[in-house]
């Protein structure tokens, strides 16, 4: 089975716990997502799935290009507005999934799993250091700010070298980047309604395209779960 799904945020709501306590959650539509191709070692060097997500229909096909319509036609599976490939390590974590085959929610993923969400975060524009790198700047009442109490201050370093360091941080173009939020917790399934509730806050904006994936951190190994229960066993 694949590994994650492409998805879009929904919004972000609360949620009351069996203890009482209330958690921020965020509502992610997660597919169902089309396999459009199957990818083998033996052909491609590697074994993964492209997974389509957002239908389109044949009255916008003219947005897509020819090559991409193609490939469509050739897997006999409706037009998509976006692809991801997944990859993994053993084609068995594929199993028999093939071109056409329809990814839910509930076949992925399962309640209190690690993932990882994938997003573009919200685009800010041009940004000074103080909202760009969250720099303090100089107190209302400095005597030596003047009136730059927002200014980033010197940058130099007089005539030797005689240059502004690269990475230095200045004012500039904020977000609109890609960014990775692992660990998250999947408190919460709908899959009717193909919805996942996940702890926390993750990149990007309403509507925002997500990729949902299994966590590559966090989640026991085999090795050392058999490496616990090895030690649990009481010595004769």
């Amino acid at each position: 089975m694949a590994t994650g799904l492409l998805a879009k945020k929904v919004g972000m709501t609360q949620i009351f716990t069996a203890e009482g306590d209330c958690k921020a959650v965020t509502v992610i539509e997660a597919g169902p997502c089309t396999v459009v191709r199957r990818k083998t070692r033996e052909l491609d060097g590697y074994d993964a799935v492209v997974l389509g997500f957002g239908a389109v229909d044949d009255r916008h096909a003219a947005r897509l290009s020819k090559p991409e319509v193609g490939v469509f036609r050739k897997a006999g599976t409706p037009l998509f507005r976006h692809l991801r490939e997944v990859r993994v390590k053993d084609a068995a974590a594929l199993g028999e999934l093939k071109a056409g085959d329809v990814l839910t929610v509930d076949k992925v993923f399962k309640l209190n799993q690690r993932i990882d969400v994938t997003g573009i975060t919200k685009g800010r524009g041009f940004a000074g250091v103080f909202k760009r790198w969250g720099m303090k700047g100089a107190a209302r009442d400095s005597s030596t700010a003047h009136e730059h109490h927002r200014h980033i201050g010197a940058i130099g370093q007089r005539k030797t070298p005689g240059k502004v360091w690269k990475g230095k941080h200045l004012p500039g173009h904020y977000g609109v980047e890609t960014v990775t939020v692992q660990n998250l917790f999947v408190v919460g399934m709908e899959p009717e309604k193909n919805l996942l509730l996940v702890t926390g806050a993750v990149p990007g904006h309403a509507d925002g395209l997500l990729f949902v994936g299994t966590a590559v951190k966090g989640q026991p190994r085999a090795k050392a779960k058999q490496e616990v229960r090895e030690r649990a066993k009481p010595k004769v």
